[in-house]
């Protein structure tokens, strides 16, 4: 008589018991992992509207608070990848001949949709001194 191959129940539940462990470790690290590359599309559309508002500034010698000349993307007020939504508020205005100028600008980038969920770093902001901010207390930059 030949002796009989193969795994038994005990075995494969085993098996199964030990994946589901490693899923249950690994997946909420991923999540997280994936959470915090995401941050990287605010910092880029915080950056990129900062250098707008330099360019307009020069050009014109105030800031601008009309998002849709600060950020590219379709919609004309999210991030590149759509993670954040990005706001611009003005302040430090003077007034020169009767025109007012703004001297001072703040970014904000406040997550929306999945990004949402990130706790951590839910607004990120940049102002027109370079001063980078974030909200939740978690290392965002």
């Amino acid at each position: 008589m030949k002796p009989v191959r193969g795994f038994t129940l005990i075995e494969l539940m085993i098996v199964v018991a030990i994946v589901a462990i490693i899923a249950a470790i690994a997946y909420p690290n991923y999540q997280k992992s994936v959470t915090k590359s995401r941050r990287a599309d605010a910092r880029v559309a915080l950056q990129e509207a900062a250098a707008r508002q330099e360019r307009i500034y020069a050009e014109t010698n105030t800031y601008s608070n009309t998002i849709s000349k600060l950020v590219t993307n379709a919609d004309g007020a999210s991030s590149p990848e759509g993670y954040y939504t990005i706001t611009a508020t003005l302040s430090c205005s003077r007034t020169v001949g009767g025109t007012s100028y703004s001297s001072c600008f703040d970014l904000t980038a406040t997550a929306k949709g999945l990004q949402a969920n990130d706790t951590e770093c839910a607004t990120l902001t940049l102002s027109h001194t370079g001063k980078k901010g974030s909200t939740g207390g978690g290392i965002c930059w």
